[in-house]
């Protein structure tokens, strides 16, 4: 019987080489803990408790279980990423949004950050840039910036008889839902001036009083929005959003008219819905804060205007609301 053959060495290296090559470039998944069914009416009081208590590798547990009865629910998986994160367990919480990308969500920081920073700041790690995820959105981030950039461009060029007033005023406006005039108490004292954008104090609106909430107006800087895809506004034209109507609408001036339409822009979109048609093309340090002015009658019959608004709350005869009124 003759002696075994020897492995040269350099083969060895080198297949110890590609193992290692391979490790690293297989796809990883998170482990849910079984697999998802459909049980969204799904209750778990403990999961509530245990964050309360701060034990939050079991609130992680129960939030695995929380997600797999509603394994389409995104919020459900940024509940998961939360308590992962509380529970100092980053590499985990970057697998769920690997995991959330292999299902199809979609990870766009701009759609994602208004109700939840943490994610939005875990996205911005070491460690999610270098997942497959994270080369994902980083790709997509530029060729949104760069199709920006082209728009920003075209909006320099654009005739003035193209673009709504620079200071527009939007006059009797309301904006957000549920939003009334009328009967409102007033929660802090409130110095009343003759016309919005002026000084001259007329009136003062005491705390604890009630007044009546005549009508208002919104000031406001129109913002520009570069339109992706084809609806109630022209694709690949410039629109500029106006006030807020609540309930996600809002006006907006279009080829020399203004329409009312769902406000479905965004910073970035990385897939084009109906909640992202149009990016914006300001940053957020370019863009001004509406001014709602709301005219005040007090009950001597006084008249004024105020830029106050959440120095007031809607008056119930029963029981007068202490939730202010909300600023645009």
């Amino acid at each position: 019987m003759g002696r075994p053959r020897k492995t040269p060495l350099l083969t060895v290296f080198l297949a110890g080489i590609l193992s290692s090559s391979a490790s690293r470039s297989a796809p990883q998944y998170f482990d849910l803990g079984g697999p998802c069914k459909d049980e969204p009416s799904l209750i778990l009081p403990d999961r509530i408790q245990a964050e309360k208590s701060g034990d939050w590798d079991r609130a992680a547990e129960l939030e695995k279980r929380f997600v797999r009865a509603s394994c389409g629910n995104q919020y459900r998986w940024y509940g998961l990423i939360r308590a992962l994160l509380k529970a100092g367990r980053e590499t985990q919480a970057v697998l769920v949004l690997q995991e959330m990308d292999a299902r199809g969500f979609d990870l766009n920081p701009a759609l994602i950050g208004g109700s939840n920073p943490d994610v939005v700041q875990l996205m911005q790690t070491r460690a999610f840039r270098a997942s497959s995820a994270g080369a994902k959105v980083e790709q997509l981030t530029k060729i949104s910036n760069e199709r920006r950039a082209r728009f920003r461009q075209e909006l320099k060029r654009l005739p003035l008889n193209q673009r709504p007033p620079a200071n527009y005023v939007a006059k009797g406006a309301c904006p957000f839902e549920c939003c009334r005039y009328g009967n409102w108490s007033v929660l802090e004292d409130t110095d009343l001036v003759a016309a919005p954008d002026t000084q001259r104090v007329i009136g003062k609106a005491r705390k604890g009083s009630r007044v009546v909430g005549v009508t208002g107006e919104v000031h406001l800087t129109p913002e520009p929005v570069a339109v992706l895809s084809q609806g109630d506004l022209p694709k690949d034209t410039i629109v500029f959003i106006l006030d807020n109507l609540g309930e996600g609408h809002a006006r907006v001036y279009t080829n020399g008219k203004i329409v009312e339409t769902f406000i479905g822009c965004a910073e970035y979109c990385f897939r084009l819905s109906e909640s992202c048609w149009g990016e914006t093309l300001l940053s957020s340090n370019e863009r001004k804060r509406p001014v709602w002015w709301v005219k005040i009658k007090l009950p001597n019959g006084i008249i004024g205007w105020s830029d106050r608004p959440n120095h007031f709350g809607l008056h119930r005869s029963k029981s007068p609301t202490k939730q202010r009124l909300r600023v645009p």
